[in-house]
């Protein structure tokens, strides 16, 4: 029997409300998209073309921040050392950093809300809007700087890669009986959540009957 179709019943009594089992199902595909946007930003960056590197790492920081709300929506419901891993490291930064590209617009010709605080350096005040800093290879915006280097981008995926193993070993123990694969390996996830539906409709069986019955049948 596929190892995930055992796995799912496992996830909805961990957490009823099927918010951990989301989160294992979009971090992986969030955690490949933030790899390849970094590295498509850092490309362009290298080659001098800062206005494509800046939406290439727009996208990079809207798949990391996917993953912090997924993180934090599953941690909040299992607690223990889930929750407290993801409370380890504030990522207030990086949201900003996302909202700044998301409502530049506003600040620049609307509202101006959130605008980004001037900067003096040199006796010459100004704002910065977007900064690559090549020193130290930071993004600057108004006052504030986000590490946008390879070596953050290491840290942080291990964060994600740790809080996975946790959540891991939080299914395993709930589970009956032992997993051949990781839920990384959830591809099938989506059809099982449609399968069980299916059958919950026209049968009326419990979720966990119901999945039986998936099972029994295939």
């Amino acid at each position: 029997m596929n190892d995930s179709l055992r796995r799912f019943p496992v996830l909805q009594t961990v957490d009823p409300t099927g918010a951990v089992a989301d989160a294992l199902r979009w971090i992986p595909r969030y955690r490949a998209a933030t790899e390849q946007r970094h590295a498509a930003f850092m490309s362009r960056w290298s080659a001098g073309e800062i206005d494509s590197a800046l939406v290439e790492l727009h996208f990079f920081l809207t798949a990391a921040c996917r993953i912090v709300a997924f993180m934090k929506m599953a941690a909040d419901r299992l607690g223990g050392e889930a929750k407290s891993h993801v409370d380890s490291c504030d990522f207030k930064v990086m949201k900003k950093a996302r909202n700044h590209f998301e409502h530049i617009d506003d600040q620049l010709y609307g509202t101006g809300k959130n605008r980004p605080r001037p900067i003096t350096e040199d006796g010459v005040t100004r704002t910065v809007h977007f900064g690559l800093r090549a020193a130290d290879q930071h993004m600057t915006f108004g006052d504030e700087a986000l590490d946008v280097s390879c070596t953050y981008l290491t840290v942080f995926l291990s964060f994600v890669d740790r809080f996975l193993a946790v959540v891991d070993a939080v299914v395993d123990a709930a589970a009956p009986f032992p997993f051949a694969d990781k839920y990384q390996d959830i591809r099938h996830l989506s059809s099982i959540i449609v399968i069980t539906r299916f059958y919950r409709a026209i049968f009326s069986f419990p979720l966990g009957e119901s999945a039986a019955v998936g099972a029994c049948g295939s």
